[in-house]
């Protein structure tokens, strides 16, 4: 099956091992739940390489697009996520030592996010977009946080079906009972369901993306 990014065909690849677990928790009953918690715990983390890795590719493919082609929401969300600390506006709030160092600073800062005065500037590796996907017990409404940033769909995974998607934290706390409790009383079928989850679910985020970026690039 062709993918759209990298990242699929890489995570297509490396779940492989997760199948040969499976294969070895149903051959060996001696070790059969220590393969299991290991196929939980691999999938889940090849997973979250996965939503990284391809976020970190549809960034990329963002850029030298003219500003237009973005929706408000992402750009807003960009200078959203500009506004750190760090941030050389940020500093003005805490003290007044304007010197000529601190007005370069935010001379750089301000053409930095030049896309929201000028729709015909290209965006560039200063545009920003989260990829980053910690997991903990949940991780679902994070995962529907990444994908918001492109145009504020507050439902990306309909079309994927809200209910199925459910199923996501509870995988995830799967994994969490297994490496911080020890815990676990899954079975060969409901290990293999949720491997066949994760593969449908990177499977669509791969549609997904490819499609946004194809509307992207065919804005007008």
């Amino acid at each position: 099956m062709a993918y759209h990014y990298e990242a699929t065909s890489d995570f297509e690849d490396s779940i492989s091992e997760v199948d040969t677990l499976l294969e070895l928790a149903v051959s060996d009953d001696n070790n059969r739940v220590l393969f299991l918690k290991l196929a939980i715990v691999s999938a889940v983390t090849k997973f979250q390489v996965f939503v990284e890795k391809i976020l970190k590719e549809f960034r990329f493919e963002l850029n030298d697009k003219p500003s237009h082609k973005l929706s408000t929401y992402m750009k807003m969300n960009s200078l959203r996520l500009s506004l750190n600390e760090g941030n050389a506006l940020i500093g003005l709030t805490k003290h007044k030592h304007f010197t000529e160092e601190k007005k370069n600073k935010i001379v750089q800062f301000i053409q930095s996010i030049s896309y929201l005065s000028n729709d015909n500037s290209p965006i560039d590796n200063d545009f920003q977009f989260s990829t980053k996907y910690p997991l903990g017990r949940t991780g679902k409404k994070e995962l529907i946080d990444l994908l918001k940033q492109i145009d504020g769909d507050e439902n990306p995974f309909d079309s994927f079906g809200s209910e199925r998607f459910d199923n996501l934290d509870s995988v995830l706390q799967t994994r969490h009972n297994i490496i911080h409790q020890d815990r676990f009383n899954g079975t060969e079928t409901t290990v293999k369901d949720n491997l066949d989850f994760l593969k449908d679910l990177v499977i669509y985020i791969d549609e997904y993306l490819a499609s946004k970026i194809e509307d992207i690039s065919n804005t007008i």
